[in-house]
């Protein structure tokens, strides 16, 4: 399917000049699934308009409209809730081209030219950093689901909300995590990109700080023919694991190499790399017993303790989030960033109408950002994603309520960043990703 969903995505743009114009979302959906009955056919022409940023083409491109598919399902399905005040929301979609200069060219034509004053995305970390002086300079309101996404503490104008786990949340966790099955020393390969880079450090320290001992990490460019250097260089400090962050084409080169230099030491996977394609480009039974962990597609409130610091939990949101997606779009399966992404605009919609009920007018960015944080008040009123009539309608009668999304309950730092505390974990068997259970990793500095 994610081969599949690659060919389409650059087939259906190739005869776009998407340096030039821009590609409106109701219009890309309908020509890739000819739906009549699909969300997209029902997308306005006219209302809010919500600037997103997505990778329709390049290395990314699997990921690309399947989060378009979410975006345009939380679109109709606020829409059919009333919208935003009676008006509706409609999308105004750009291709990111999984992060190059071209994109990065219909980022600034999304937010100078489309003039949107709010975004959704990139999923890029390079594109989000590089827009950030132009959101403080067009006062825009950032919300950023993807789990590569950077960390947010801009202060002055403009304002960020970040709904994934952060790298320090996902680097508290996979500290834990190794530590617990007996790991005492660890290092890194990390591509040199933000992202990778920052997990690297920020999960070296945590096994420092978990009494074990954090060894130099590697760094290595993105997009190398070889990596054979850089290897031999981090097996060479004979670490009990070592942690693999890339993305899932360089890693796949890497664990290839890996292999055929005779499989020295043991990986722990970035939860970037929990992609099948990633292991359909291996050699087969490469990685068989590698460990890793990803954001919980349980909710906090469907788990209770276990052991230590397990957890049980069951799964009925993300399978009815699953259900609903499926229906939507003729058994599609949502990857599972997207229920961050249907996530961001069920939370724009609630913070746009609570700020509408206050004030009798849209709010400003840096209140809409309060507005939103808000929504991840423990005291207020639950709220769920698959019920959203009524929870429009309370919040513009001035009910506090709590959002209880596809993909988390949210609670919400000062700056917007959405705090994570769950997490499955997971390993590689049989070629395939097991599940391996679900726990809690609370680290004082990831608040």
């Amino acid at each position: 399917m994610h081969l599949r969903l690659v060919n389409l995505g650059e087939f259906a743009l190739g005869s776009w000049s998407l340096g030039r114009y821009p590609v409106m979302s109701g219009v890309l959906a309908a020509a890739l699934l000819g739906s009549a009955c699909s969300p997209a056919a029902e997308t306005p022409t006219d209302g809010i308009p919500v600037g997103v940023l997505l990778p329709f083409t390049g290395k990314e491109a699997a990921l690309g409209r399947n989060l378009e598919q979410a975006l345009l399902l939380a679109v109709a399905d606020v829409n059919d809730a009333g919208g935003v005040g009676g008006q509706k929301l409609r999308l105004v979609t750009r291709d990111s081209n999984s992060g190059s200069e071209r994109g990065l060219d219909q980022l600034l034509q999304l937010i100078y030219t489309d003039q949107v004053q709010y975004l959704i995305g990139p999923e890029e970390t390079e594109l989000a950093n590089a827009i950030v002086p132009d959101i403080k300079a067009l006062n825009i309101l950032d919300i950023l689901p993807g789990y590569a996404a950077p960390a947010i503490e801009h202060p002055g104008s403009g304002a960020w909300v970040r709904l994934a786990p952060s790298t320090s949340a996902f680097a508290c966790a996979m500290g834990k995590h190794v530590v617990s099955f007996g790991t005492h020393t660890v290092n890194a390969l990390a591509t040199a990109d933000d992202y990778n880079t920052s997990l690297a450090s920020d999960f070296t320290s945590q096994v420092g700080g978990l009494g074990g001992i954090s060894l130099p990490t590697v760094s290595a460019p993105i997009g190398a023919s070889s990596y054979a250097e850089q290897i031999s260089q981090v097996m060479g400090f004979d670490t009990d694991a070592t942690l693999l962050t890339a993305p899932p084409e360089s890693a796949s080169i890497i664990t290839t190499e890996w292999t055929i230099d005779g499989r020295p030491g043991s990986w722990y996977l970035s939860p970037l790399l929990r992609v099948d394609g990633f292991l359909e480009n291996i050699p087969f039974g490469t990685l068989n017993g590698a460990h890793g962990l990803s954001p919980s597609s349980s909710l906090a409130s469907e788990c209770t303790p276990g052991e230590g610091t397990e957890l049980h939990c069951t799964h009925s949101n993300a399978r009815a989030f699953a259900a609903h997606f499926e229906e939507a779009w003729q058994g599609d399966r949502p990857f599972a960033a997207a229920n961050y992404y249907y996530d961001a605009v069920v939370l724009l919609a609630l913070g746009l109408n609570k700020g509408l009920s206050e004030s009798g007018e849209l709010p400003s960015p840096k209140a809409l950002q309060a507005d939103i944080r808000s929504l991840g008040d423990a005291d207020a009123e639950p709220v769920r994603w698959n019920d959203l009539s009524g929870p429009m309608t309370e919040i513009r009668l001035g009910t506090a309520v709590r959002y209880v999304g596809a993909a988390a309950e949210y609670e919400f730092d000062r700056y917007g960043a959405a705090q994570h505390t769950v997490f499955d974990t997971w390993m590689i068997s049989n070629d395939g990703f097991v599940e391996t259970g679900t726990f809690e990793a609370v680290c004082p500095h990831t608040f």
